[in-house]
């Protein structure tokens, strides 16, 4: 069986080769691609993520607690689910389809269409990866990222060769999932059996706690994507390619957090059983790792946005440094959230996920609609900060009251608000240092927060790594 260090090392080489396909290469299309063709590629992502969510369901997040915890007799819980998953799919496509043909036209319908297929595909390995990472088979997902990383370089360099238009990115981008779901199908065949019956008592279940997953799924991405919908209808595709320029470095960095929830939810899922106490020592080492973590993302993010955004993209998407502040607090907040997060739904709490993120959902969509058809992409970055404040202090609220501790001392707390304060201002006034400088006032900075970790949680920490994940 594999360790926590084991699976935490599969997990970062899927890490890296997520960043390589999902935004590393559209970094590079940024640079090849008119300001208007990216945007209309980001218009397609962004809604085929959407579609990908309502066709996921929750059914991932919800295998990687319920497979650990033994609830149900595999063969059976995963067929029961992939029937269900198959409804919502199709539920999925049908809406994505609607949508597309009534607000848009030209090239935005073709792209659309292309994008709902791929984010039905999507879904589909979404869900295998989650079965196997439940299975502490963390392996195959990363060969598999490496896989489709690899093919999307490929594709990359044959349009750039043979200088293709938007379009054949768009369906090399869907070649690339097929084929990662045809081998995916194959070595989930290859390794278990399936009872091919349908359990009354299963599909109950599914039925009854897929709408929490579901619903906060659904809910979460759609606060966190539906404005970039709104820049394409009311401010056009050339806004939201600036918006999403920017923004893939926040979700190359953001990514750690999917990482982190991917790694310690069934982590955290197979040691819930083990009494309170010994629980929430254990989940206020791992909080405190993954909050340092952020905060150091939050103070990367400030120092150096300037000289990423001139290195990935020249100086044409530099009117993006306008929003720096706001994402960098997205990226926090969001990361703050994670063992908070991942507490309720292990601890069938999943019910305050889901009004956790409706509120905020309720929050984004009002403001953006006040907001966006007069201030563009502006407004949208600093209405996402806004709902991720609320996102995080609602997490945090009801995960106090699940385990009667914050799970942050107040040391660390007050180092935090410092830390914060600091970057901001130096965001704010738009003070500018040299690379080198740079790089010494952060690693001054990190020095400080490892003053922060006695000797005991560092041990602790190390024990926790080689251990059996579960």
């Amino acid at each position: 069986m594999s360790s926590l260090a084991k699976n935490f090392g599969f997990s970062i080489a899927t890490f890296i080769s997520q960043i390589i396909s999902g935004s590393v290469i559209y970094i590079v299309l940024a640079r090849l691609l008119s300001i208007n063709d990216f945007g209309l590629l980001s218009f397609g992502a962004t809604l085929g993520g959407l579609i990908t969510v309502i066709a996921e369901f929750g059914f991932s997040l919800m295998a990687q607690r319920d497979i650990p915890q033994n609830r149900f007799n595999f063969e059976s819980y995963v067929y029961n689910t992939v029937i269900q998953k198959i409804g919502f799919s199709i539920v999925a496509a049908l809406g994505g389809l609607i949508y597309i043909f009534l607000f848009y036209s030209g090239q935005n319908v073709t792209i659309g269409i292309i994008f709902v297929v791929n984010a039905i595909i999507t879904s589909g390995n979404m869900y295998f990866f989650a079965v196997f990472r439940a299975k502490n088979m963390f392996k195959i997902e990363s060969l598999l990222a490496l896989f489709y990383s690899i093919i999307i370089v490929i594709i990359v360099t044959i349009y750039f060769i043979f200088k293709q238009d938007v379009v054949f990115i768009a369906y090399g981008l869907l070649l690339v999932r097929i084929l990662q779901f045809i081998l995916l199908t194959f070595i989930f065949i290859s390794k278990f059996t399936l009872n091919y019956k349908l359990d009354r008592k299963i599909q109950s279940y599914l039925f009854k706690n897929s709408f929490s997953f579901g619903a906060h799924y659904i809910i979460g991405v759609f606060y966190f994507s539906i404005d970039n919908q709104m820049i394409a209808y009311f401010s056009g595709n050339e806004q939201l390619a600036i918006y999403q320029a920017f923004f893939k470095i926040v979700l190359i960095l953001l990514m750690v957090n999917n990482l982190l929830e991917g790694i310690f939810l069934p982590f955290l899922s197979s040691r819930f059983k083990n009494g309170i106490n010994e629980f929430t020592n254990l989940a206020q080492l791992i909080n405190k790792v993954i909050v340092s973590l952020g905060l150091t993302l939050f103070v990367f993010f400030i120092l150096f946005a300037s000289d990423i955004v001139k290195l990935f993209y020249s100086d044409k998407y530099i009117a993006a440094l306008v929003i720096t502040i706001p994402l960098a607090f997205v990226l926090f907040t969001q990361i703050l959230s994670t063992v908070y997060s991942v507490i309720l739904t292990i601890s069938d709490n999943q019910n305050l996920r889901v009004l956790t993120v409706l509120i905020s959902l309720i929050v984004n969509v009002i403001l953006n609609f006040i907001f966006i058809p007069k201030y563009g992409f502006v407004a949208a970055g600093y209405v996402s900060m806004i709902t991720h404040f609320v996102l995080a202090g609602l997490y945090v609220y009801f995960g106090y009251k699940q385990l009667n501790s914050f799970l942050l001392q107040k040391k660390f707390v007050g180092f935090i608000l410092i830390s914060i304060f600091s970057a901001s201002i130096f965001s704010y006034l738009n003070l500018h240092f040299n690379f080198i400088l740079s790089v010494l006032l952060l690693l001054g900075w990190f020095i400080v927060l490892l003053l922060f970790y006695n000797k005991k949680e560092l041990l602790s920490i190390k024990q926790l790594l080689i251990e059996e994940a579960f």
